[in-house]
């Protein structure tokens, strides 16, 4: 009578348990991976809302400051030189653990000198486009490049 009955334990019954353990295996550690692709998301936000937040209060108070403060006409308008300084701190945030502040000195220095190269080819464009002209007493810087 025994002789004619089947093992429990075949081959295929192994294996489909091997393949079920597997795939439980594989959805917990798919699940912790997303609890922590969820945490490292919260975490992202975070920081952008906290940069947000910085920038924000930064442009109130550079408003502010404006207010007691008069710029010379050669330097940006108040809109320009809050922009300028919120790419230097984007830079900043960027580039913090890889460069020394002589580093970021210089490349501050750079991107202002980028801004410059921007506003002559700006300039440049809407006189040749009859869009406007230049101002009197206004010349380009003949050194940017």
């Amino acid at each position: 009578m025994l002789g004619g009955m089947e093992s429990f334990f075949t081959f295929d019954r192994i294996l489909a348990t091997v393949a079920i353990v597997v795939g439980v295996v594989g959805i917990w550690r798919a699940e912790h991976l997303f609890k922590r692709l969820n945490k490292r998301a919260d975490k992202m936000t975070e920081n952008f809302l906290l940069s947000a937040i910085r920038i924000v209060v930064s442009y109130a108070s550079f408003t502010k400051a404006l207010q007691a403060v008069e710029l010379p006409p050669t330097e940006l308008p108040k809109d320009g030189a809050f922009a300028l300084l919120t790419s230097f701190y984007f830079q900043q945030v960027l580039h913090s653990e890889k460069f020394k502040p002589e580093e970021l000195n210089d490349l501050r220095k750079s991107t202002r000198h980028q801004v410059e190269i921007g506003a002559r080819d700006y300039a440049e464009m809407l006189i040749k486009s009859g869009l406007g002209k230049l101002k009197d007493g206004v010349e380009f810087n003949p050194d940017l490049h």
